[in-house]
């Protein structure tokens, strides 16, 4: 095989590996999300303690802030969630709230 022909096949493997990884990666993040909001968050967000989530207006970065640093009768989760965490359930809210 040709150091061309090499060089086209890698471009186009690794075009289908980032393809793919984006659809998972987005799956993966929300299923997480789900995963972190029904064990931390829905106790007070979908009872009515805290405000209803499913008219979210906030940017990311902005869910981000609220739930590493809380505010406004919200607690911080900054000690309680790992990055990741807060990243995954912050990902879920934008996307499905």
């Amino acid at each position: 095989m040709s150091y061309i022909m090499k060089k086209l096949l890698g471009i186009v493997v690794l075009g289908l590996l980032i393809g793919c990884s984006d659809d998972s990666s987005t799956s993966n993040k929300i299923s997480l999300g789900s995963e972190v909001y029904y064990n931390f968050c829905s106790s007070c967000h979908d009872t009515g303690m805290g405000p209803n989530l499913d008219f979210n207006t906030l940017k990311f970065s902005e869910i981000v802030y609220k739930v590493t640093y809380g505010g406004g009768g919200m607690p911080s989760f900054k000690n309680i969630l790992t990055e990741n965490e807060i990243e995954t359930v912050a990902y879920y809210i934008f996307k499905t709230k």
